[in-house]
């Protein structure tokens, strides 16, 4: 129990963070960092029902989150509410729980040689609106998309403020096509999701003059495109597709004869035992095995998975997408927890 203990305790604290933030209850915390509050005082404050309040206090006191003392008075340190807040990306990793926790029975069966292959999308109607969260919660503490454009280099932003022609794979809900559309207003913009109500939620939420969305496969693009953008930008997608090395294998194609590629993914080692050393990754692994190599799987692909990491994703641009070792570089410190691979065709991009 010295291993299996703790993570027990964690599992069903966990449970009750997530608990504590659809009750509001982290952000009244941190409002009084520090403060000692009666149970009823804090349900007050926080607008809930105090037994309710109080059987959440002692799933987190036992579990150490929050601290208890005589009276009974329980606090909170600030630096606990602080990760908790609703616009924390620590929150989003305790969030996306919820849609993984929930499909134990279909998952279990997919381990099983006669089970079905995984859970498709259609088995993940709120993954969308968490993905959306976490990239604002990203774009935000990032900047996006000025430290994102800097990053990649001065040709980048030198291009779109001239004008080019972009494309973004698996926009989901657009939030990174729409930063850079509305930072960039000189260059137009095609985004495509294989997700039909993503599209159509995009087209009525996220209209601005200079993107174009549309339904599309990210394995198969259309031949039309052929040599007609400047510029492709994918972000956390490459992973779950089910068939990853067709997608790298139009990567080229769409590219004019001068262009550059961004693909941003999960940094981690292809090295399983290498990345058993950092344990924040069983995390990545988890969300991995529950939605990202699930639905691929699902689909009859690859099931690549969250973590399939940096050389296996090298091996593959070099294998299936015709990159050169020279065509190639990686940003491995501007994005937390990313890769951010630089692809060059020909002359890059210039202004």
């Amino acid at each position: 129990m010295d291993t299996l203990g703790p993570i027990l305790v964690g599992g069903h604290a966990s449970s009750a963070i997530i608990a504590g933030h659809y009750a509001g209850l982290w952000t009244t915390l941190h409002a009084s960092p520090g403060k000692k509050w009666t149970f009823a005082d804090l349900a007050e404050v926080a607008g809930c029902k105090e037994r309710w309040v109080r059987e959440w206090c002692g799933v987190l006191s036992c579990a150490g989150v929050l601290q208890l003392s005589e009276g009974p008075m329980v606090s909170c340190s600030e630096d606990i509410s602080g990760a908790l807040l609703p616009d924390s990306e620590l929150l989003c990793f305790y969030t996306c729980l919820e849609f993984t926790m929930d499909k134990e029975p279909k998952i279990g069966a997919s381990f099983k040689k006669d089970g079905p292959l995984g859970c498709p999308y259609s088995d993940y109607p709120n993954f969308h609106p968490w993905m959306e969260n976490w990239t604002r919660v990203k774009n935000k503490d990032t900047n996006y998309p000025q430290e994102f454009v800097d990053s990649v280099g001065p040709e980048l932003r030198a291009a779109l403020n001239k004008g080019i022609r972009v494309l973004e794979p698996g926009c989901g809900r657009g939030l990174h096509v729409k930063g850079m559309a509305e930072a960039f207003p000189n260059s137009t913009f095609i985004a495509f999701d294989i997700a039909e109500e993503v599209v159509a939620q995009n087209k009525e939420e996220n209209k601005i003059a200079n993107i174009e969305y549309i339904v599309g496969d990210f394995c198969n693009m259309p031949e039309e495109w052929n040599g007609t953008f400047d510029y492709l930008m994918i972000f956390d997608c490459m992973h779950d597709l089910p068939h990853p090395a067709e997608a790298m294998k139009g990567l080229k194609r769409v590219l004019k004869e001068d262009g550059m590629v961004t693909m941003v993914d999960i940094n981690t080692s292809t090295d399983m035992v290498k990345e058993s050393k950092n344990p924040i990754s069983a995390a990545l692994y988890n969300i991995s095995l529950h939605h990202c190599m699930s639905v691929s799987l699902a689909m009859e692909g690859v099931g690549l998975g969250a973590c399939w990491g940096v050389e296996k994703a090298m091996e593959m641009l070099k294998e299936y997408g015709g990159w050169k070792e020279e065509e190639i570089s990686v940003d491995l410190e501007s994005i937390v927890r990313h890769a951010v691979y630089r692809l060059k065709k020909g002359k890059g991009l210039s202004a």
